[in-house]
């Protein structure tokens, strides 16, 4: 396995240091004095010439050279006893250990149209089957990782800290993003991903329940303005936005996560680059970003959760496609199966992102 000889290579390496470490602490170091037993130990001058041992390890037979000189001495024995100066050349350098991703920011971004009530109540429990798929199978093991979740709507473009029903999701140190080791995460997840529905949200049709700290949202961009999943993704990303600071880390692998039981709207395929430039300059490196959407098969299909209708995502398809090896696109349609959402996130985190944790540049 991968991780099996990444350790055997660490062991290797520790053993290594270890012995290099050992014995005297004088300023010649333990790594010297090793170098000068060894090759004491091989050779053994004498006034009538050197006498040389054949090695005990079989890596050289008596006539090769053992890579150290013997010294040679004659009549008098004692310069070689008085001679204090014998110098060594030192050890080779380690090679470097390649090391794995070990930091995943993941960011949900979801329609909060009421269609979606079913998948929304899906997402607790596919919640708590990433943060084990991150531990056990990206990398080598991830236990550090932050999420927020905010809906398809761009305006504001805050992480939510509240569910609906005006309800106060009690994020620890006023954030409005999640950490892994926060004490009670999965119960602050559990809250957040209960988004509040168009009728609540949107300050335009009445709502007074917003997703961040209860400000309804302002979206105005076309008469569905939550099925921007991919737009909103790349605006809250914005290091400008500085409501959001802190969620997304320069040394870790960025998941965007787009769900909708529609489309990307209110553009089309010819924006889809424009939505990846947007996402990658936010980050500022491609090669650490991941993006899977999910949303509807061409032609539209039967939605998995709840029944009724998956339109044609299109759009959302041409988004992923945009970050090639680094994109992902999985329908919810009922062909699928009984949960596609939590296993488009086993599929993606178990390959796109962990082939991304692979080629990780510290």
């Amino acid at each position: 396995m991968r991780s099996a000889a990444r350790l055997a290579c660490l062991f290797g390496h520790i053993i290594l240091l270890t012995a290099c470490a050992g014995g005297d602490d004088s300023d010649t170091g333990g790594f010297a004095s090793g170098l000068t037993s060894a090759t004491a130990s091989a050779t053994t001058t004498t006034s009538g010439g050197p006498s040389t041992q054949p090695p005990t390890d079989g890596s050289a037979s008596a006539g090769e050279t053992t890579g150290t000189a013997p010294t040679t001495t004659s009549g008098d024995d004692s310069s070689a006893a008085d001679d204090s100066s014998t110098t060594t050349s030192p050890g080779p350098d380690l090679p470097d250990i390649v090391a794995a991703c070990t930091k995943v920011d993941v960011l949900l971004v979801v329609d909060a149209s009421a269609t979606m009530a079913d998948a929304l109540a899906s997402l607790p429990a596919t919640f708590a089957e990433i943060q084990a798929t991150l531990a056990l199978e990206v990398g080598e093991g991830i236990d550090d990782f932050h999420v927020a979740v905010i809906n398809a709507c761009p305006k504001p473009p805050h992480f939510h800290n509240y569910g609906a029903g005006d309800t106060d999701c009690q994020f620890p140190g006023g954030r409005n993003w999640l950490a892994s080791d926060d004490p009670t995460i999965a119960q602050n997840f559990a809250c957040v991903v209960q988004l509040p529905f168009q009728d609540e949200a949107l300050e335009g049709k009445g709502g007074d329940n917003g997703g961040y700290a209860s400000i309804p949202d302002t979206c105005s961009d076309a008469d569905d303005e939550d099925e921007q999943p991919a737009w909103t993704a790349a605006k809250a990303l914005d290091p400008g936005v500085a409501v959001n600071a802190g969620f997304s880390r320069a040394d870790s692998v960025l998941l965007v996560v787009a769900i909708t039981d529609e489309d990307e709207s209110p553009v089309g395929p010819d924006d889809a680059a424009k939505i990846h430039d947007a996402i990658v300059g936010a980050k500022g490196d491609a090669e650490r970003v991941v993006f899977l959407g999910i949303g509807g098969d061409e032609g539209g299909c039967d939605n998995a959760y709840g029944g009724g209708e998956v339109k044609d995502s299109e759009v959302l398809r041409e988004v992923a496609g945009t970050f090639g090896a680094r994109g992902m696109y999985r329908s919810m349609c009922k062909k699928r199966g009984a949960d596609p959402i939590g296993d488009a996130f086993a599929e993606a985190l178990t390959t796109v992102v962990d082939a991304a944790c692979e080629t990780f540049t510290p």
